[in-house]
């Protein structure tokens, strides 16, 4: 039985006989986050205790300890590891966290980041939710207080990077609940309408977070209410029209389609978000370089990107949207079977890779004409039992020409 009346003062407790608490650094909802010094290690780590008022409540420790595991399973550089939890008789249900010092990703009354600024952050932030969906799980709390920045020494280089510290309402992908959970400014539609935990919820946080970081606002405001049903009814606003400057189109349909009412009208994974938003990124700097005038530059840079293009490991090609293999890298060679020169400049369809991927053809023209990136996943049973998934992204270019990328995994 936990001692509810002294489980609200733990300053300099020792927790479970190990943990020494120092300071009290945090506190939200469900708990309390403070520091706290291993006894034998002598290492110092931030504790995390359920709240006093939830200590006897059973669904609230369950899910308090849920937290823990599904966080616990997960090893990223921009998530916080969980290294220990358990239960102690004075403050009941506690997890045990590396401690991290940094700053918040953006301030309440911060002004809009640069584009730049802005777009390398949701990056990262991508970045970690594929790996989260990856691993089976839904977030379902993607927002600015749930992301620290911290100092990252590579090398002789120093950066800021993200780091994703809770996991106060992760779930199983599939997981039932009856509760609508969330920060309203956050909240998809489909789940203020009831419908479960997603990733595709997640991406829409993702749009959310992505409109913040660009214009300093929320898309919808109000009282709590009048949040939620302007999730489910209204159009969110221009980036252009609320950052108060012109916004490039490109990131524009990028913020809008992760904010789709609908999620199937949204990126189908957060790898596919990352794709376009590298292809955004990519467009935006050589628009950057052309203005300038530089020619050396220019050229340079296309050398550049010819190289990664020959170098990469992961197959890619540009297509033309009738289907032929205009340019491909040796990745791309490899994984059909072919010899790149006899590759380049013939039809796919005479490939393997029709077969694998149906109505290839059909997305060619699709991505072209819609003028934006789209994903394809597919299965295909290999030789003596072997299986493989392709993840495929196609991104539409200038002069009727597709550029195909493909993620090869191990089934």
């Amino acid at each position: 039985m936990v001692n509810s009346a002294a489980a609200g003062r733990i300053d300099h407790a020792c927790i479970d006989g190990r943990y020494v608490v120092e300071a009290r650094v945090a506190e939200g909802g469900m708990g309390q986050v403070y520091r706290a010094r291993h006894v034998t290690l002598g290492k110092v780590f931030a504790l995390k205790v359920i709240a006093p008022t939830f200590a006897e409540d059973d669904i609230a420790r369950a899910r308090f300890n849920q937290e823990a595991k599904l966080a616990s399973a997960i090893s990223h550089p921009n998530i916080v590891s969980i290294v220990d939890f358990g239960e102690d008789p004075v403050v009941g249900a506690y997890m045990v966290m590396e401690l991290v010092e940094g700053e918040p990703l953006i301030d309440d009354d911060a002004p809009p980041l640069s584009i730049r600024r802005a777009l390398e952050l949701l990056a990262q932030i991508a970045d970690v939710l594929e790996h989260i969906h990856n691993a089976g799980i839904v977030h379902g709390d993607v927002k600015t207080d749930n992301i620290m920045l911290v100092n990252v020494n590579d090398g002789p280089r120093r950066h800021q990077a993200v780091r994703l510290l809770d996991f106060g309402l992760a779930q199983r992908m599939g997981a039932q609940s009856k509760q609508v959970d969330g920060t309203p400014q956050y909240v998809a539609p489909e789940r203020i309408a009831g419908g479960p935990a997603s990733f595709s919820a997640d991406i829409y946080a993702l749009g959310v977070l992505g409109f913040r970081l660009l214009t300093g606002r929320y898309p919808f405001g109000g009282d709590v209410m009048e949040t939620l049903m302007a999730h489910v009814n209204d159009a969110p606003p221009c980036l252009a029209d609320v950052r108060g400057e012109p916004v490039d189109p490109a990131i524009e349909t990028l913020i809008q389609r992760a904010l789709a009412k609908d999620p199937a009208d949204r990126h189908p994974s957060a790898a596919a978000f990352r794709y376009e938003l590298n292809a955004v990124m990519d467009m935006l700097a050589l628009t950057r370089r052309r203005q300038r005038g530089a020619r050396t530059n220019a050229l340079r840079r296309d050398a550049m990107i010819n190289n990664l293009f020959e170098a990469s490991n992961l197959p890619q090609a540009v297509l033309s949207i009738d289907g032929q293999i205009d340019v491909a890298n040796a990745a791309f060679a490899q994984l059909l079977g072919s010899d790149r020169t006899a590759l380049e400049g013939t039809a796919v369809r005479n490939s393997a890779l029709v077969d694998c991927v149906p109505g290839l053809m059909d997305a060619l023209r699709e991505v072209y004409d819609a003028k934006r990136p789209a994903e394809r996943r597919v299965h295909v049973d290999g030789d003596e039992g072997a299986a493989l998934d392709l993840i495929i992204w196609l991104t539409p270019l200038a002069a009727e020409s597709v550029h195909m990328l493909v993620r090869v995994e191990q089934s």
